[in-house]
């Protein structure tokens, strides 16, 4: 038996759910009165409908995502009346997915003109899926990305990631596994841009 300290897993180690996490987190900031937990637990109860449970343990495709934010906005408008709190206009949350398709440009500077579009306050928000690697640390996430200020994004994520993620560090669809001046390397497939929009 080794002598060394035995660590706690902790929640996210062992686990692929940041995209669930995403979604919920992405949908909270746009209407912070539905609770958090509701909306966990119909995107997960929506997900198993997909019949691959597996994927909650080994990692949320882009797929998954479209079919449980498909889900989630459908419960929340048959559920929900969504009213502006300041000018009581009646409101819709839709999603696009802008680099679904190859043919789309997706050149470094579009990306980043598509994520820095995100202003929760104003309602409109992107998740992303992105890989991190520095020559240490190297995984894949899904986070939110709620601002754009002084060159850096902003996020909303449930695990540790960093609060600003610095414009300078990042790659775009690089085939480069690590680099350790730009280690963030945005998916831009893995993009999805979800608004408030008025009726």
């Amino acid at each position: 038996m080794s002598a060394n300290r035995i660590k706690p897993a902790k929640q996210g180690n062992l686990d692929g759910a940041c995209g669930f996490y995403a979604i919920v987190n992405a949908i909270h900031l746009l209407e912070p009165d539905i609770p958090q937990q509701e909306l966990f637990n119909i995107a997960i109860s929506t997900f198993i409908q997909d019949g691959n449970p597996m994927a909650f343990i080994e990692g949320t495709s882009r797929g998954t995502i479209k079919n449980v934010l498909s889900r989630l906005l459908e419960y929340i408008h048959s559920t929900y009346d969504l009213t502006d709190n300041t000018t009581n206009e009646p409101y819709r949350i839709k999603f696009s997915i802008p680099y679904w398709v190859k043919d789309n440009e997706r050149s470094r500077k579009d990306v980043i003109d598509t994520l820095s579009q995100a202003n929760y306050r104003k309602g409109t928000v992107c998740i992303l899926g992105f890989g991190m690697n520095d020559g240490e640390l190297d995984y894949a996430h899904w986070t939110v990305i709620k601002g754009f200020k002084d060159g850096c994004f902003n996020t909303h994520d449930s695990s540790g990631e960093a609060k600003k993620i610095d414009m300078d560090t990042i790659r775009v669809d690089s085939q480069q596994r690590k680099n350790s001046q730009r280690p963030y390397n945005f998916f831009s497939e893995d993009i999805f841009v979800i608004e408030r929009i008025v009726e």
